[in-house]
C-alpha cells in the first residue's frame, strides 16, 4: 500500500511517496517539489493558482503509479486552524468491561460536543490521555484493557469554514471527486513534530517551530502532552520582503541575498563584509554593507522568537522546557537563527530534521528529506503511517459533502485543460 503526503506551502508544495509494507514499515519511494501559487501565510487565497501547481504535482503522482492517488494525506495549516482540549466519559457496557476501537471512537466522538465559534468547524480529532476507571494509562493504545469507566482528553483541531472550503474545493476537484474527500486532512504543526521530536524530548518538555515562508508553527509539550499548537502570521517570506525595502530590490533578489549570505546574529558579520549588488541586478551599482543586510534579518527574526516567548509566558512555561527548542522549516536554514533563538526564548536551541530512520530509502537520490524543511511532509506520511496501523493517533472529522459551484468548477476545469 502507498501513502502520498502533500504539503501546501506559501513557498513550495512538497509531495512524498511511501510504500507501507504488511508489517507496518516504510519505504520512501519519491519525492516532488514545486512551485507553489495562491497561498499566502498557509491559507489558499487564489484557489485557482494554487489548483495549477497541484495538479502538475499530482500528475507526476499518477505517472508513478495510479494507486499512489487511493490513500492521501494533505497538511492544513494558517493562522485561522485552532487547537481545543476537550474532555469526555463513557461506561464500557459489555460485562468483561474490555474496551474495544469502537469504545474509543465513541468517546472520542462525545469529545466534539463542545462549542465553538460561529463559522468554524472541527477537521480532525486525537486523545492527548486516557484515564481507566481513574487511573491515567500511560501511551494512547487503550484497546484491550478492562474498565468500567473510560475517560479522555482530547485535542480538537477546528478550521474557519471559508478556509477549509477553498482548502477541500482545491483538493476535491484537482482528485477529481466533487464531496468524498479521499484522503486525511492533518494539521501542519503536529505533522511536523511527529517527524522531529523524540518521546523523551516530549517528556521532559520541548518546543517544537516550523519556520515557513509565510508563517510559523508553534507545537509545545510537557510531561508528554501537547500543551498548544498553533500557527503565527509570520515567516521567513517577511525576512525576504524586510531585505526588498532595505535594500531597495526586488523580491527574488532579496530572496536570494537571503539564502547565500543572510545571517541572524548581526554581531557575527564584519562591517567590512561587502556586497556588490550589481549582480543580481545591473542597475543597482551601489555595494551594500552584508552587516546591514544580518541586522535587517535579525530584527525580524527577534519579532518572530517574541511572538513565540509571549506564547510560552501565557502557558507558564517559558524557559522551563529542559528539552530546549527544535527549529525546522525552510527557515530554520538561516545562518545564526539559533543564536538569537537562545537568546530570545531562555532555552537550548537545535535545528531540527526528520526522524528518517523510520523510512527505508528506495535509492540515494532521496536524501533530500534529510533537510529541516521536509519536516512536516514527513511527519504527514509517519502521521497516515499511524492511522493505517490503527493507532489512535489522528482522525479526521471532514467528511460532509461540499457543494461546489458549478460555473467555479468549469472554469477551473478550464485551466486544469490549458496545463495539460
Amino acid at each position: 500500500m502507498f501513502i502520498t503526503a502533500i504539503d501546501l506551502g506559501s513557498a513550495y508544495i512538497k509531495g512524498i511517496i511511501a510504500e507501507q509494507r504488511k508489517d507496518g514499515s516504510l519505504v520512501l519511494v519519491k519525492t516532488i517539489k514545486r512551485e507553489s501559487k495562491g497561498i499566502k501565510k498557509g491559507e489558499i487565497v487564489y484557489p485557482e493558482e494554487t489548483v495549477k501547481g497541484l495538479f502538475e504535482v499530482l500528475s507526476i503522482i499518477k505517472q508513478f503509479d495510479k494507486k499512489c492517488l487511493r490513500n492521501i494525506v494533505f497538511g492544513i495549516s494558517g493562522t485561522r486552524v485552532q487547537f481545543h482540549l476537550s474532555r469526555a466519559a463513557i461506561s464500557i457496557p459489555r460485562p468483561d468491561f474490555e474496551i474495544l476501537s469502537e469504545d474509543v471512537d465513541r468517546v472520542i466522538q462525545e469529545s466534539m460536543a463542545i462549542q465553538i465559534p460561529a463559522g468554524w468547524q472541527i477537521i480532525h480529532s486525537f486523545p492527548r490521555e486516557f484515564v481507566i476507571d481513574g487511573i491515567e494509562v500511560e501511551g494512547t493504545d487503550v484497546v484491550g484493557l478492562s474498565g468500567k469507566k473510560l475517560e479522555a482528553n482530547v485535542v480538537l483541531i477546528s478550521a474557519f469554514s471559508s478556509v477549509y472550503r477553498n482548502f477541500r474545493r482545491v483538493t476535491d476537484l484537482v482528485l477529481g471527486k466533487k464531496g468524498d474527500f479521499l484522503g486525511s486532512v492533518i494539521f501542519t504543526p503536529l505533522a511536523s513534530e511527529r517527524a522531529t521530536l523524540t518521546k523523551s524530548q516530549k517528556e521532559l518538555g520541548a518546543v517544537l517551530l516550523d519556520i515557513g515562508y509565510g508563517t510559523t508553527g508553534v507545537a509545545v509539550f510537557q510531561d508528554g502532552r501537547l500543551l498548544v499548537a498553533k500557527v503565527l502570521p509570520i515567516g521567513s517570506g517577511h525576512i525576504t520582503n524586510d531585505l526588498a525595502v532595505g535594500l531597495r530590490c526586488t523580491i527574488l533578489t532579496a530572496e536570494l541575498i537571503k539564502i547565500e549570505y543572510g545571517n541572524a546574529n548581526a554581531r557575527d558579520v564584519s562591517v567590512r563584509d561587502k556586497l556588490d549588488m550589481s549582480q543580481y541586478e545591473p542597475e543597482l551599482s551601489s555595494q551594500t554593507s552584508l552587516k546591514f543586510v544580518a541586522e535587517i534579518i535579525e530584527a525580524r527574526v527577534r519579532e518572530v522568537f517574541g511572538l513565540v516567548q509571549d506564547e510560552l509566558k501565557s502557558l507558564g512555561v517559558f524557559g522551563k522546557l529542559p528539552a530546549g527548542v527544535v527549529l525546522v522549516g525552510g527557515g530554520a536554514k538561516l545562518k545564526g537563527l539559533a543564536d538569537i533563538a537562545r537568546e530570545e526564548l531562555k532555552s537550548p536551541v537545535k535545528i531540527g530534521f526528520p526522524n528518517t530512520d523510520e523510512f527505508e530509502k528506495a535509492h540515494s537520490g532521496l536524501a533530500e528529506t534529510d533537510d529541516p524543511s521536509y519536516a512536516a511532509v514527513c511527519g504527514l506520511v509517519l502521521q497516515r503511517s499511524d492511522q493505517t496501523n490503527k493507532k489512535y493517533v489522528a482522525r479526521s472529522f471532514a467528511h460532509t459533502p461540499l457543494d461546489v459551484n458549478e460555473s467555479w468548477f468549469k472554469r477551473i476545469i478550464r485551466i486544469l485543460r490549458a496545463n495539460e
